[in-house]
């Protein structure tokens, strides 16, 4: 097909330089010679090379026609000229599940080869992609190409490894319109997994895929496959000096392992214990997702052994274990190790102090300080030391060793001691505050929490979240007059735990970084409240300090892919290492406090607080091999959801229209043309004879 087929008259040219080079043959120049008897015959080189020129300098001219020729003709490209994409094609989008337990046994060994068997199988009009999904994320690894070109793809493949993170198949499917890109033809997922009943959703219905996506699943688990694992470690509640560990068993036949505790890396005990076979496995109901990683059995009234969904669990009891003051990194092992040996180990971190209160005021002989001092004191539970400073002369070094700091009146403080004071919060200290008679704005440490001018009303409480830890005795807060109030702006996060009966915030919860503050908003003053001489004031003193200095376990543990607070800022900065000891956030990139780990092990975080540890561990519900039930499975492929139009279809098929290359075929007669004024100079020049 040409735009001016008329201009293919032009290949009648051709024939000009035949008929040039047939009538310009040069003829060898005649010279008089006396004999040749002397002379002996010889082949004439010469000739013969003049003669390949000759025809070289032919072909180029003859080619130089026809391109200009063609390039005038405009040749167009046509669909029937150029393969168009198949109307059917389809996309085969292939999911490798690269979670924990796909390390064990062959198992990736098996997914990588269903991935070759896919991929032998996809027809070569269709298309394929290459995904991952580990944790929360779903990463592409070649977006979709043809399937007849997919080397990189299969070099990609054969490059994957599995990781040490969760797969949960809710978020999985219910992102699969992200990843997948649009506009698409129609899509064909193959979910390559072990299909864990842990991984499954809570909502059932996060299982359903986008329009025009059929599932095929490829299993590569093993129903007989069993694993052992340490579900948790922690002290007693009873007994501080007694450490218990969890250890979860699927396996059918009873087995016998070896617990191993290390306390700061040296062993200090080791236990033999026999393992029971694992219990029957339940039938799980369609939408409850599994979770048998035993971190949540009630330890202190579970007998030995006790099961849970299938898995029988031991719990082993290490006795005097003496730990001294501060931090200690705990870690249980399991030895000999299985095919899954990632979750054989379980880290904690155990905060051994002797805690204090640091109190601050403006003067530390002050009724609302003495308040504070006498209520603290009066503490059996927690039992805290307490220490008192003068505001405007205090130094802010040192903080970091304060289980609770109390604060009188914050607008007092400087602004390097509420710089420092905020940063102790941010990496996991904790705060109690009441606000002093003055109007506080532009705090460092209270932030975006703006107070008002004094005004004179006799009030009550009006509203007590009763549910919160601290406020169990709501009822008594009814008794506490207050004379003075103040309108109070709330920052973006803070949450009113009680308020004044016309809506005005008393109390008020923040979390900042990794720790938390409680601000009372009024001052302890005889003149704003009588709070100070119910008996209900030592008990809110008792339930705040026990809130804000109880150790959880979450605050020093965390797993593998989550997203972790530092407590580092811009302002306090600091370093993170990860359990190889090398530097994960460096000085430069202190401004965040995030931080995802992808080991399992202790991060050591270094702040202007001092350096603590972070323990961070496998998530246990890897640890449970077994499959979903066939009934779920069916119910999941059945799921389908309302075809769109054939148009929309269509979409994703561009029309090709046709394209010319005829500036192409301009290029290439430049070429030729150059090529041929350099052979007609150099071997068809005008040879002149010299007379003798």
């Amino acid at each position: 097909m040409f735009l001016a087929p008329a201009f293919l008259l032009g290949l009648l040219a051709i024939g000009v330089p035949l008929w040039l080079h047939r009538v310009a043959r040069a003829n060898p120049t005649q010279h008089p010679f006396a004999s040749l008897m002397l002379l002996e015959a010889s082949e004439t080189q010469r000739t013969a090379k003049r003669t390949l020129r000759y025809w070289l300098l032919l072909a180029t001219r003859i080619l130089l026609l026809i391109a200009l020729v063609l390039a005038f003709a405009g040749p167009l490209l046509t669909a029937r000229m150029v393969p168009q994409p198949n109307a059917n094609a389809q996309l085969h989008a292939i999911l490798l599940d690269s979670s924990l337990s796909m390390q064990h046994g062959t198992r990736w060994q098996q997914a990588l080869e269903a991935a070759e068997r896919v991929l032998a199988d996809t027809p070569s009009s269709d298309r394929v992609m290459l995904l991952a999904g580990s944790g929360r994320q779903i990463a592409v690894i070649n977006e979709s190409t043809p399937a007849g070109n997919a080397g990189a793809l299969r070099a990609s493949l054969r490059n994957l490894k599995p990781g040490i993170e969760r797969l949960d198949y809710g978020y999985a499917m219910s992102t699969a319109n992200s990843w997948l890109g649009s506009p698409r033809p129609k899509v064909v997922l193959h979910l390559i997994s072990d299909f864990q009943r842990s991984a499954a959703p809570l909502r059932f219905a996060d299982l359903q895929l986008p329009a025009q996506t059929q599932l095929a699943m490829h299993d590569v688990s093993d129903p007989t496959a069993g694993n052992i694992y340490i579900a948790n470690a922690s002290l007693q509640p009873a007994d501080t000096h007694s450490l218990q560990a969890m250890v979860g068993n699927s396996v059918t036949q009873p087995q016998q392992r070896d617990v191993i505790l290390l306390v700061d890396d040296k062993e200090v005990s080791r236990k033999t214990v026999t393992l029971p076979a694992a219990a029957a496995q339940p039938d799980l109901v369609a939408g409850e997702g599994g979770n048998a990683s035993g971190a949540d059995l009630p330890l202190q009234s579970t007998p030995q052994p006790v099961s849970s969904s299938g898995i029988s669990f031991t719990r082993v009891i290490f006795s005097d274990v003496n730990l001294g003051s501060g931090a200690h990194r705990i870690e249980v092992r399991l030895q000999p190790g299985d095919q899954l040996p990632q979750d054989d180990r379980f880290f904690a971190v155990i905060e051994q102090a002797d805690p204090a209160a640091l109190l601050i005021s403006r003067d530390t002989e002050a009724d609302d300080s003495a308040y504070f001092a006498a209520a603290i004191g009066s503490l059996s539970a927690p039992r805290l030391t307490v220490e008192q400073r003068v505001a405007n002369s205090m130094d802010p070094t040192g903080l970091g060793k304060y289980s609770l700091i109390v604060i009188a009146d914050p607008s007092a403080l400087s602004n390097s001691v509420a710089r420092r004071i905020h940063s102790y919060v941010a990496a996991g200290g904790s705060v109690l505050a009441t606000l002093g008679e003055e109007p506080d704005k532009d705090s460092l440490l209270l932030g975006d929490l703006n107070s008002g001018e004094m005004r004179n009303r006799t009030g009550k409480v009006g509203e007590v979240t009763s549910t919160h830890p601290v406020l169990r005795e709501a009822a008594d807060w009814n008794r506490v007059r207050f004379f003075r109030q103040r309108s109070i702006e709330l920052g973006a996060d803070d949450k009113t735990l009680i308020a004044l009966d016309d809506g005005t915030p008393l109390l008020i919860e923040r979390t900042l970084g990794a720790g938390r503050m409680l601000i009372l908003t009024v001052p302890v003053d005889r003149r704003w409240n009588d709070l100070a001489i119910h008996p209900l004031f030592v008990h809110f003193i008792g339930a705040a300090a026990g809130y804000l200095t109880r150790t959880e376990a979450g605050a020093a543990s965390a797993l593998v892919g989550s997203t972790v607070t530092t407590g580092l800022t811009g302002g306090g900065g600091g370093q993170i290492f990860d359990p190889q000891g090398r530097r994960v956030l460096g000085l430069a990139q202190s401004t965040t406090d995030r931080l995802i780990p992808d080991q399992a092990g202790f991060y050591e975080i270094r702040g202007s607080e001092g350096a603590r540890w972070l323990a961070v561990n496998v998530d246990a519900r890897e640890s449970d091999l077994t499959t979903l039930p066939p009934d779920f499975v069916a119910r999941w492929q059945a799921l389908r959801v309302q075809e769109p139009t054939p148009a929309v279809a269509a979409a994703a098929i561009p029309e090709a229209t046709p394209k010319s290359f005829g500036p192409w075929l301009l290029w290439l007669a430049a070429i030729l043309l150059l090529a041929e004024v350099l052979l007609a100079n150099r071997h068809l020049a005008i040879r002149r004879e010299v007379p003798q």
